[in-house]
């Protein structure tokens, strides 16, 4: 009796060393897949918040033109700052939440990664049963 359940035990856990040897080489190019669109995301997430902080500065300084110019007396002058100053700030903004959107889509990083490891993990434990 204790052979046979020993023996049982044994089979489930051959079974399952061959299946996960037959799983690695398909695990493995997933995860390369999604490290790679992961990369892709954090990169242009870097150059959005490097752009947004760019456009922020230049905002700032032209915000401290337009207070200067706002002093002289000139008719077209000051809206024509004014417009600029308001184009600056819009695309600072739009750049931010931009590089928001970007951050919260980490959630999604590696998804199909995590589903297929919860799913091997589930499936040794029903055959170590």
């Amino acid at each position: 009796m204790l052979r046979r359940l020993i023996e049982s035990r044994l089979a489930g856990a051959r079974r399952l060393a061959s299946e996960v040897v037959e799983g690695l080489d398909d695990r493995s190019k997933l995860f390369a897949l999604e490290l790679a669109a992961e990369q892709q995301r954090l990169t242009r997430l870097v150059i959005i918040a490097l752009a947004a902080l760019i456009v922020s500065a230049i905002a700032l300084v032209w915000g401290a033109a337009t207070l200067v110019v706002l002093v002289w007396d000139t008719e077209w002058r000051q809206t024509v700052v004014l417009a600029l100053l308001a184009i600056w700030i819009g695309a600072a903004v739009g750049l931010c939440l931009k590089a928001k959107d970007l951050l919260s889509s980490a959630e999604g990083a590696f998804k199909l990664s995590r589903q297929v490891a919860i799913d091997d993990f589930t499936q040794a434990r029903e055959v170590l049963r």
